[in-house]
């Protein structure tokens, strides 16, 4: 991003969140907390977690802060590592909210984390704001202090599953993790899917598991001719890697984690060339706000933005907008502001329904030879690879 576009985008920041004037200068400071996976199997993902964090708190500070009853606040985070383990997940939320007394919690990174901490946050009135699990029930347990910016597995599946409902993809196969965020993405799918829609075969595996060969004879012997994969980047890739020497001849489909440059690098392009996947933030797409996200976020990091990054950037601008609009940081106050807020993110419009859960934009993109990502999904939107 240019000098110029920065300072611009700083000063309109500044003019929405904190007005004139620094926040460090005044002293104040709202310590928000953060759940993430730092270490394990999940850190990767958790690093694009964080980046986006640190990128909306630094944007803040650089635009004054926040300004709450008159005083402009400097944001800091409390960060805890979960390593996406539901009892150290607990913990790590007990003392946020009894310890560090923070007056809102975001994160965390996996959905079988958050039903070990969305209580402590209802106990103990603290908003909880989650940025990237897709497991579909967690808005839907009558918890009034949790929310969601991104989409959960229905929602992405349902726009996958319009897109595969039109190509001669019959029948599909899966292979999921065996937790809520793999059996629930294959129940979304299959639900979302035509009825009558054929499934040659749905295999699980669980974490740290690395040989598929079994599932890929299983694939085969079912005749497929596709196959979703229900998985982060790490067994994603591995997975791909065992079906291609395979050769198995099966059109893949993929999770938001297997559509980034990232994934990329763990793989070539020969090996992605046709894959395609569910996407909550196209970093290519021709829509001014991604744009100018990715040019900020690459400025800073020297990557290409991740949807992770995206989602939880917006999780923390809705945050702070939320606080502003609350003039408090009572968590009750902001609990309140969030159930109103009508937020426009880097990921589209964040906005909240009676469960807590956000609406934003689904696309499908596909893996070019190029090592490129083309839109396919939405239709007004679609390139293909061989577009410019």
């Amino acid at each position: 991003m240019s000098k110029l576009h920065r300072r611009t985008f700083v000063a309109t920041l500044a003019a929405g969140l904190a007005g004139a004037g620094g926040a460090r200068a005044q002293g104040g400071t709202a310590t928000l907390g953060i759940l993430t996976a730092l270490s394990g199997p999940l850190a990767a993902p958790g690093r694009f977690q964080m980046n986006g964090f640190n990128l909306a708190r630094d944007e803040l500070n650089e635009a004054g802060g926040i300004e709450v009853g008159g005083r402009r606040l400097r944001v800091e985070l409390k960060v805890y590592d979960t390593r996406g383990n539901p009892a150290e997940g607990a913990s790590s939320m007990q003392r946020l909210t009894t310890v560090d007394r923070v007056p809102v919690v975001l994160g965390e990174l996996s959905s079988g984390v958050v039903p070990a901490v969305a209580p402590i946050a209802e106990e103990n009135e603290v908003p909880f704001i989650m940025t990237v699990p897709t497991g579909p029930g967690l808005t839907k347990q009558r918890n009034r202090w949790v929310f969601r910016v991104n989409a959960h597995n229905d929602m992405l599946g349902k726009a996958l599953a319009d897109f595969v409902a039109q190509r001669d993809w019959k029948p599909i196969a899966f292979i999921a993790w065996n937790n809520d965020a793999g059996r629930g993405g294959v129940r979304g799918m299959q639900e979302a899917l035509p009825q009558g829609f054929p499934i040659a075969y749905t295999g699980y595996f669980n974490v740290g598991e690395v040989d598929f060969s079994a599932h890929i004879t299983n694939i085969r012997n079912s005749g497929a001719k596709a196959v979703m994969l229900f998985m982060d980047e790490e067994p994603g890739s591995l997975a791909i890697s065992q079906i291609r020497a395979a050769g198995l001849p099966v059109q893949l489909i993929g999770t938001l984690a297997m559509g980034s440059d990232r994934f990329l690098a763990r793989l070539d392009a020969q090996r992605l060339n046709g894959m395609v996947q569910y996407n909550a933030f196209p970093p290519n797409a021709p829509i001014p706000r991604i744009q100018a996200f990715s040019q900020r976020y690459r400025a800073r990091f020297n990557e290409e933005a991740h949807g992770f990054a995206a989602q939880s950037y917006d999780g923390l601008m809705v945050a702070a907008a939320a606080i502003r609009a609350a003039g408090s940081l009572q968590g009750s106050r902001i609990r309140d502001a969030l159930a109103r807020i009508e937020h426009q993110g880097v990921t589209g419009l964040i906005k909240f329904d009676a469960e807590g859960q956000a609406h934003p934009p689904v696309y499908v993109t596909e893996w070019c030879a190029d090592g490129k990502r083309s839109i396919l999904y939405p239709a007004e939107l679609a390139a293909g690879c061989g577009a410019g």
